[in-house]
């Protein structure tokens, strides 16, 4: 399994890369007084969100030089099916649903200038909703989220046909 490529908030991606082989191999084991037999999955893949550090602050991990640390981690371990999701919302965006734009179109451009990078990243998740941005519960506002900030449908539409022509 890999080993040493640190973050910095002093963890490191083996953890990760440690979890999805984990989740790739046959496992056996109790659940709620059941023994349950699984022949692993090998599509498991890595899911960059970014992450907070330890100083409070959101660190994004979809840069270029992320992504190409962790294809050479992924080939040293010789995983068959190597794949990342980047989600550019949460830590990636500081949860800032507008910046999810900007994020793809610069994974875009790293995938574009790399291939190894192209095979590894697999797709985008978009925080995502009827109007932009998000409310308290009781806000009245139908369409828009009581959660995480969101991009409207609008600007998912556009989005979308924006990545699919850059693609």
């Amino acid at each position: 399994m890999p080993v040493g490529m640190k973050n910095p908030t002093g963890g490191s991606t083996d953890v990760m890369l440690n979890s999805i082989y984990a989740a790739q191999q046959p496992q056996t084991f109790i659940f709620r007084n059941w023994e349950v037999e699984t022949t692993g999955n090998p599509l498991a893949h890595a899911v960059l969100r970014g992450y907070i550090g330890m100083d409070g602050l959101n660190y994004p991990n979809y840069h270029y030089e992320y992504l190409e640390r962790l294809t050479a981690k992924y080939t040293e371990a010789d995983f068959q099916f190597p794949a990342a999701i980047i989600d550019c919302n949460h830590d990636n965006s500081g949860k800032r649903p507008f910046e999810q734009v900007r994020i793809c179109k610069e994974v875009l451009d790293s995938m574009r200038r790399s291939e190894p990078i192209k095979k590894l990243v697999r797709g985008f998740m978009v925080e995502s909703y009827l109007e932009d941005g998000n409310q308290p519960v009781d806000g009245g506002v139908y369409g828009k989220s009581i959660t995480d900030p969101c991009l409207g449908w609008e600007e998912t539409a556009r989005l979308a046909l924006d990545l699919a022509e850059r693609m």
